[in-house]
């Protein structure tokens, strides 16, 4: 009777600890974090192509390393991995890649902050405009250290709470295109142990260029999110991911304002500049989770569309001919939802199109917005002139919908660059190539030269009317 006694005791303690241990508990948030440094080797055996700005421009050192740092989040069901790294771009044939050797991962999210210090990872920043700029092998090892590391998360999950903040800080962006419209607000997300209550990880979405450096930098860099993440970690113990947000229409940081740990001014284009810049961004995120709100982030809903993007951009076209950008296109049929064949040397169509995604991700009560390119921030605020400005080429276009439209009080991330990068994203009516140019210019603005064409921001803003009406609907099948 009292073996049994002790049998019972033992047995009802393990349904306890079952009942009330978090790991176990049904539809728990389980998460993992690290990184995976992806810097290039700088030497005199090959040069390192340095992206943006204008080819030509070699890398001469190293000033900090560049990582891939990234995130699993798993609901007990679905297994979610965010990858975020410190490159120009990433191909979306290349995170299909990734995804192949993943089938463990439900949905790979691939983003790269926009990194203008390091290597050439698209192709059309070589050594000179008719040479392609990337290093297939480094790319090549770039996919394989994503893998390994999501691999690696995969094997450290633990149970966490989740706490949402975010923070305006119209002083920390620069737009240097009309009309003026920024997205000022830094998003957060903020990950604690269920455990003990200790911060594990962030997410940060930014709101700028990380080009603090300029184009006469060459060394190698992760630019102010270097800083960002080194601040946030002596602040908070923890690794960060950082992603930057609707950085497109020329989102840079601030010429002036920024200051020191003295309270010195300090130099745009210099490393003073990125560290105090890096510095401010990480200080916003903290004081925005001095009052962040609990947010629960399950169950997981994965949402995900295909759409084919016209190439009419002239600069474009002729760096796929010259096999600069090696990506395969398509036939343009005047549908996103359906592309014709492929083009060759043999078939040659009078418009040819990519094919990229959008895609939204329904975390509990958070949608995350995978935006494949730069966004123009008018494309989340609906900040869109109306009537349009005078002499615009498409003056009658419709207004897109617009991220705060579909989203309305509801929070959300936006995760810009993901899975592709297909340059800027802007409003229809605000394109403006062709003379005479709007607000009495001489000529045209820049933006539209780094778009693949006029029709891209609605077809990327119509498939997130459609993801968002799917994940509202009663059924809210993926």
């Amino acid at each position: 009777m009292r073996l049994f006694s002790v049998t019972l005791a033992i047995l009802l303690l393990g349904i306890g600890n079952a009942l009330f241990c978090p790991s176990l508990l049904a539809g728990n948030l389980h998460f993992s974090i690290g990184s995976a440094e992806i810097t290039p080797k700088v030497d005199s055996t090959q040069a390192v192509w340095m992206a943006g700005y204008y080819p030509g421009r070699a890398a001469t050192s190293v000033h900090d390393p560049l990582f891939a740092r990234g995130m699993l989040l798993s609901d007990g069901n679905t297994k979610i991995a965010i990858v975020s790294l410190d490159l120009i771009g990433w191909s979306y044939p290349s995170t299909l890649n990734i995804r192949e050797r993943l089938p463990e991962i439900d949905f790979v999210v691939i983003c790269s902050t926009h990194n203008h210090e390091g290597p050439d990872t698209i192709g059309i920043w070589g050594e000179s405009f008719i040479k392609r700029g990337v290093d297939e092998k480094y790319n090549a090892h770039v996919e394989r250290t994503v893998v390994r590391l999501i691999k690696s998360l995969n094997q450290s999950q633990q149970p966490v709470s989740v706490e949402f903040a975010k923070i305006d800080r119209p002083d920390l962006v620069q737009d240097s295109r009309q009309p003026i419209v920024i997205d000022p607000t830094i998003r957060a997300l903020r990950f604690r142990s269920q455990i003990d209550g200790t911060t594990l990880g962030l997410l940060v979405q930014g709101t700028t260029h990380p080009e603090s450096l300029g184009d006469s930098n060459t060394a190698i860099t992760a630019d102010f999110p270097c800083y960002t993440q080194k601040r946030l970690q002596q602040r908070f113990h923890c690794p960060t991911v950082y992603v930057s947000g609707a950085i497109g229409g020329l989102m840079a940081p601030p010429e002036v304002g920024i200051v020191d740990h003295n309270g010195s001014p300090v130099r745009l284009t210099t490393f003073a500049y990125a560290e105090a810049y890096g510095n401010a961004v990480a200080d916003s995120v903290a004081q925005a989770l001095q009052s962040g709100q609990s947010m629960e982030l399950t169950p997981f809903r994965i949402y995900r569309k295909e759409v084919a993007i016209p190439i009419d951009n002239p600069l474009y076209r002729l760096a796929r001919s010259l096999n600069v950008i090696r990506r395969i296109s398509y036939e343009w049929t005047g549908q996103p939802e359906s592309w014709g064949q492929p083009v060759t040397r043999d078939f040659r169509p009078e418009r040819a199109a990519a094919v990229t995604e959008v895609s939204l991700l329904q975390l509990g009560d958070l949608t995350v917005l995978g935006i494949p390119g730069e966004l123009y921030p008018e494309l989340v605020t609906g900040q869109i002139p109306s009537p349009a400005a005078e002499n615009v080429d498409y003056p009658d276009a419709p207004q897109e919908p617009h991220i705060d439209q579909l989203l309305g009080d509801a929070p959300y991330l936006m995760l810009g660059l993901a899975n592709d990068e297909i340059g800027y994203i802007l409003p229809k009516r605000q394109w403006d190539r062709e003379p005479p140019y709007a607000y009495g210019r001489g000529a045209p603005q820049y933006g539209e030269i780094n778009s693949c064409s006029y029709e891209v921001g609605p077809i990327i803003m119509n498939a997130f009317s459609e993801l968002r009406q799917r994940a509202e609907s009663p059924a809210g099948e993926p």
